[in-house]
């Protein structure tokens, strides 16, 4: 890529640059309106939350990662080093909950990456599993081995509606 006269700070940095600064921005955002979602149940495992920084561990590609009971909200570099959002729903929670929850999630990921919400076009970065799959089974793990320098479990308050 050609590098252009800078005529203001955002020229200063690369497609790639403000693309991943973006996907980041709103992997932040997903992951705040993920706990936003489940805040309203009363059971303590519902509203916990894993985030995990996977910097911390060089031998894969992730970057941060959230969990919970419902979703599975994964920020990685693809081979060209840009940032992706996958999005993954539990099978088990789609069953018993209906896909109320799964619909108000994809709604919060749409608000926060269409285009005309972000400087530049990130709705290629964000990839959303059309199939359900057993993310609980990586929630308890996680959850059972607790935190450490690169893991916090959150719980959140319940929220009356």
């Amino acid at each position: 890529m050609k590098a252009k006269k800078a005529n203001t700070v955002d020229d200063q940095l690369t497609t790639e640059q403000q693309m991943n600064a973006e996907v980041l921005q709103a992997f932040n955002l997903i992951t705040q309106s993920a706990r936003a979602v489940v805040s309203n149940f009363e059971t303590k495992k519902y509203r916990t939350s894993v985030l995990i920084n996977h910097l911390q561990n060089n031998s894969n590609s992730l970057v941060k990662e959230y969990l919970s009971y419902f979703f599975n909200v994964t920020l990685t570099r693809n081979k060209n080093s840009l940032l992706v959002i996958y999005i993954g729903f539990d099978t088990e929670a789609v069953t018993r909950f209906g896909s109320m929850l799964h619909n108000q999630l994809i709604r919060e990921v749409m608000k926060h990456t269409m285009q005309d919400n972000t400087s530049v076009n990130i709705e290629s970065c964000i990839r959303v599993d059309a199939n359900t799959k057993d993310v609980r089974y990586f929630f308890y793990k996680r959850i059972t081995e607790g935190e450490n320098e690169y893991v916090t479990i959150l719980v959140d308050e319940p929220v009356a509606v």
